[in-house]
Formats: structure tokens, C-alpha cells, sequence
């Protein structure tokens, strides 16, 4: 298959997966019953919610900045991290397969003089830190409430996947010295310039998991990551309080984020749609027993506010940048050709 092929087929499955969580969350629902709970949002609680999501933002380019620095990068200027952050949220919310993850730290490498692969790197990191964080939710939310079974056996998964990954990275860093002369010898076989290209992507990825080797940088790390994951929480529960559910503002607010995050780590289309309403059903009627049609409508004008908030500021950057929305396909191409 080729490589348009596979692309195609991820996009597929990503739209597929969405189509059957959208269906699991909307069957059986009633449709004049949502209307009337959308109806009654109290929409000055949409206000607190849009202003902790752009200041999450702040805080993602916040934590950026401190890796790339441990990565022994000369830390740049905020303005470019903060820019890359929110036009790479805005891609990961319209365009398929999540490819703000990839156009991020290209457009942060295209500004600055960090190499892609280094910026890479440390967004490798920050997901490693977002899931170890997201673990420690999950198991307080396991181990104080109801949950189904399949939330206990994503926050299995979740702690392995966090052991695993870190192990991994922790085995890169300290056998650098050892591993860099035996693949430097085997890029050197290659042919053309294809060999000094793969090394010098090696170096610079190596370069970007530095942080493996500080304590220091490590718990740095995690309570800005803490800090990012509690500001989303609370995002939720502005929503609480938007929809009017009884449920406790931040417990509820930890609940929801970390079932919802295991709901969108399945691949789907842009904007998790689908996932993201089934993951805040199964948290409000499983843990709180909220009704299905209140726990629908709460997710719906929980998800637009988000989405619009990350879109909104994702095209103001976009636009400072000169860059159109065929210009980030573009750029996601050539850094996945390695340009």
C-alpha cells in the first residue's frame, strides 16, 4: 500500500471510530427533551471556561519552553512556542489525524533555530508527562468512585504505556554514548546524504529526551503538567455549572477530563467528535448518575466552547503567520519527509 493509500486509510478508520462513538452517545436520545437543556445553558459560566482554556494554552507553551531548554536548546523567544502552540491545538481540532502534533514543532523549528527533531522530541515528552498525569487522575478517580470496568482497564493500560515509554526513553538517554558510534556506522552505509541526514535527526531526538537525565527538570516537569491538566479540569467544570448539574465542581471536574482524555486517545475524526461526547456520557451517568440527555447536552456545549476557543485563538496565530489551512498540510508533509 502506498503511502496516500495508508494515509487514507488512517483518515478512514479515524471518521469510522468517530461515526460509531457519535452513535453509541446519541442512541435512543430525546431530541425535544436536549433542545430544551441546551436551551436553558447559563451561558455566564461559558465566560470563566473560554478564559482557563486560552490561559491553558499559555501554560502547554509555558512547559514547551522549559523542555526545550533541558533539551539543550537556546531557549527562544515565548512569542514563537506560543504561536506554534496555539496554531498546532487549532490542527489537531479541523484537520484529520492529528497532525498539529507534527505541524507544531515544525513551525517552532521554521522560526527558531531548534531543529525539528529536537522539537519533536520534547512534544514526545509532554505526552509522556500528559499521560502520566492523566494516570494519577484516573486512579483517584478509581479508586473514589464507581466507575465501569473499562475505565479501570484504560487506567491499566494508561500505567503501563507511562512504565514503558519511560523505561524506553530512560535506556535512549543513558546508553547514548554506546548506541550513537553503532548507528552512526549503520546511516553510514546509506547512500548519498540519506545516511548524514538520519544521524543528524538522531542526534538532535536524543538531544530532546536530555531531560530523562535532571530530577530537577523532571519535577519541574510534572507540576507544570499538573498545573496544565488541573486548568483543563476546570474547564469541565465551568460546564458543570453552565448545564446546572449537581455534580462536585472539581472532583467532577477530574472525573470527567480523565475519562474523556481516555475516550479521545482512540484515533477519530477532527475535533474528537464522537469520543468526546461518549467519554463525558459514560463519566456523568456511570459516576454521577446524571441523566443521559442532561449528560448530552452538557457535553455538547462543553466540546463547541473548547473547540471554538482553540480554533479562535489557533486562527489568529495562523493568520500573524501568513499561513492558510493547504499551507499546514503542506507542512506536515514535508516534516514528515523530514525537510
Amino acid at each position: 500500500m502506498t503511502a496516500r493509500g495508508k494515509r487514507y486509510l488512517q483518515i478512514g478508520v479515524g471518521f469510522g471510530l468517530s461515526g460509531l462513538f457519535l452513535y453509541l452517545a446519541l442512541e435512543g436520545e430525546d431530541w425535544s427533551g436536549l433542545s430544551r437543556e441546551l436551551a436553558v445553558t447559563r451561558t455566564v459560566w461559558l465566560l470563566p471556561m473560554v478564559a482557563v482554556g486560552l490561559y491553558s494554552v499559555v501554560v502547554r507553551a509555558q512547559r514547551w519552553s522549559l523542555l526545550l531548554e533541558y533539551a539543550g536548546a537556546r531557549r527562544p523567544e515565548f512569542e514563537p512556542i506560543f504561536s506554534a502552540t496555539a496554531i498546532g491545538f487549532m490542527a489537531n481540532m479541523l484537520l484529520p489525524l492529528r497532525i498539529g502534533e507534527i505541524v507544531r514543532p515544525y513551525l517552532l523549528s521554521r522560526r527558531t533555530e531548534i531543529p525539528f527533531s529536537t522539537a519533536l522530541a520534547t512534544v514526545l515528552l509532554e505526552r509522556v508527562l500528559d499521560l502520566f498525569v492523566l494516570f494519577l487522575f484516573a486512579s483517584w478517580v478509581v479508586v473514589n468512585s464507581d466507575v465501569p470496568p473499562i475505565v479501570r482497564s484504560l487506567t491499566t493500560v494508561a500505567g503501563l504505556v507511562v512504565l514503558v515509554a519511560a523505561t524506553v526513553l530512560t535506556i535512549l538517554h543513558r546508553a547514548r554514548d554506546r548506541l550513537v558510534p553503532v548507528l552512526d556506522r549503520l546511516w553510514s552505509r546509506l547512500p548519498g546524504r540519506l545516511g548524514e541526514r538520519i544521524a543528524a535527526i538522531e542526534h538532535d531526538f536524543l538531544d530532546g529526551v536530555a531531560l530523562i537525565s535532571s530530577p530537577t527538570a523532571l519535577i519541574r516537569s510534572l507540576v507544570w503538567s499538573l498545573w496544565l491538566w488541573i486548568g483543563i479540569a476546570l474547564c469541565f467544570s465551568f460546564g458543570l455549572e453552565a448545564s446546572g448539574l449537581t455534580v462536585p465542581f472539581l472532583p467532577g471536574g477530574v472525573t470527567l477530563v480523565t475519562i474523556v482524555a481516555m475516550a479521545v486517545s482512540v484515533p477519530s475524526a477532527p475535533a474528537f467528535v464522537g469520543q468526546f461526547q461518549w467519554g463525558c456520557k459514560l463519566a456523568l451517568e456511570h459516576v454521577y448518575a446524571i441523566d443521559s440527555t442532561r449528560a448530552l447536552s452538557y457535553s455538547i456545549v462543553t466540546h463547541l466552547t473548547q473547540a471554538a476557543t482553540q480554533i479562535g485563538l489557533g486562527l489568529v496565530y495562523l493568520l500573524r503567520e501568513g499561513l492558510s489551512f493547504s499551507d499546514l498540510r503542506g507542512l506536515e508533509t514535508r516534516a514528515s519527509d523530514g525537510e
